[in-house]
């Protein structure tokens, strides 16, 4: 699809969105009036309202990037977003009900309309994502493809397009070195130029090996004197173990090799405006069942309720964590964990812990920033040290706070389990992070709450 059409694409799909909304407010005054004696007519007033809510909410919807072409995208991505989009008109609509029209039934119009707009832009998005992917697999919008070069990143990437048939691409063949034998080969470089008039390929994909980087240059003026769009797979691409990140310092490209959603301003505020609702949400309901710990770990033995101890947080600094107290004071508390028969335990801190109750003040680590309720747990100081030598990739856990829940958690990977995996689920989760993976976490973690093992280590 051409430029053009992929605007005209757009703007289409951004009209009917504006219908989609506009009809659903309409809708929604059409309801509330057959119960309401506080609405007008629905007419000019309600038409004027619908209009300027149907612009904002499009509006919002081109900031959120719901309007992309990308090929890579995905469906709960999207969905997420629609979710974000519609989430913020809500709240503005209201707000703005209760400042300018200060009239009951109206905050009924916004919730029936918000409702109706997005169950059914949902089901549009679905639709037509599935439509699209459905098209790439029959071949009717298929992108043609040269690969050239004959380095492991290009068969990497032609097996990448063979596993997810719903891209749209197919690989026509590569262009190599004379010396070099890759399987469908079309010619060398200095044929380039004659097999992409030959082939009219959609778009060619370079990946050179490091030796071949002196053909860089004719190959792409080749590919922009044919008006071919050229990408560029680096021969460096396996050190890239995320997402990475291309700025720019003057006209010069720098590659962030370990970039992560976290790392935008944006994604950060949200993670941090659900840290603080779910923290201040929990603290309150979860309070009579800390008044409970409280007394029970006073009376359970001596010493203070709140165990304090020092963790390992975000950029490898070090804070201080809150627990209820579960053993009996000791030396070593900071040295050693703990097993299912420790004799440190005492008969209620063995039920707090077995019920994680005794995590519950770290919720106040969450509200006062050192944590988060989902990421990496936080390690003790001695054990970071001792990780970081054997597990190469430990310390990417800290680019991120640590969370009191986490996806290594959920799949049951802490206590005498295996420090590798735990790692590899940490970094999973910090590379691909989202709200939706954030919720996702938080509500399955009260069902693996219970049956925690636990080792000792000296």
């Amino acid at each position: 699809m051409g430029q053009q059409q992929k605007t005209l694409a757009h703007v289409f799909s951004a009209f009917c969105d504006f219908l989609i909304n506009l009809a659903s407010i309409l809708t929604a005054f059409v309801i509330v009036k057959q119960f309401s004696t506080e609405l007008d007519s629905v007419g000019g007033t309600a038409v004027a309202i619908s209009c300027v809510v149907a612009i904002l909410t499009v509006a919002i919807y081109f900031i959120l990037d719901l309007y992309s072409s990308k090929v890579f995208i995905k469906l709960h991505i999207q969905i997420l977003k629609i979710t974000i989009a519609q989430a913020l008109i809500f709240a503005v609509v209201f707000v703005a009900c209760a400042i300018f029209l200060q009239k009951n039934d109206y905050y009924f119009v916004v919730l029936i309309s918000t409702a109706i707009s997005y169950l059914v832009i949902v089901i549009k998005k679905i639709i037509t994502i599935k439509f699209i992917h459905y098209l790439r697999i029959a071949k009717i919008r298929e992108k043609r493809v040269i690969i050239v070069g004959s380095s492991p990143a290009g068969e990497e990437y032609e097996i990448q397009l063979n596993e997810n048939k719903h891209y749209g691409y197919s690989v026509i063949g590569y262009v190599a070195g004379p010396k070099k034998t890759v399987k469908n080969k079309l010619g060398t470089y200095s044929q380039l130029d004659k097999i992409i008039r030959e082939q009219h390929p959609h778009e060619v994909v370079i990946a050179l090996e490091t030796r071949e980087m002196h053909n860089l240059q004719h190959i792409i003026e080749i590919c922009d004197r044919n008006g071919t769009r050229a990408v560029i797979i680096p021969s460096l691409y396996k050190y890239f173990k995320s997402k990475c990140q291309v700025d720019m310092i003057g006209n010069m490209p720098i590659i962030n090799t370990r970039a992560i959603p976290l790392d935008s301003a944006v994604n950060a505020a949200m993670k941090r405006a659900l840290d603080i609702v779910v923290s201040l949400v929990m603290i309150i309901l979860t309070s009579p069942i800390m008044i409970f710990a409280f007394i029970g770990v006073r009376l359970s033995s001596k010493g203070p309720v709140i165990f304090k101890q020092r963790r390992v947080g975000r950029n490898n600094e070090e804070f201080t964590m809150y627990k209820f107290r579960s053993m009996r004071v000791n030396e070593m508390s900071d040295t050693a964990w703990t097993t299912n028969e420790d004799k440190r335990k005492t008969r209620f801190g063995t039920f707090l812990r077995k019920t994680g109750i005794d995590e519950l003040p770290q919720l106040f680590n969450v509200l006062f920033g050192t944590m988060s309720i989902v990421g990496p747990r936080p390690e003790l100081p001695k054990f970071v040290e001792e990780y970081s030598k054997t597990i190469p990739l430990y310390k990417v856990k800290h680019q991120v706070k640590p969370g009191i829940t986490g996806l290594a958690q959920i799949y049951g990977y802490r206590g005498n389990t295996s420090i590798e995996r735990r790692i590899e689920l940490d970094i999973k989760y910090i590379e691909s992070w989202s709200i939706y993976s954030d919720i996702k976490i938080i509500l399955i973690t009260p069902f693996k709450m219970f049956n925690r093992n636990e080792k000792y280590v000296k």
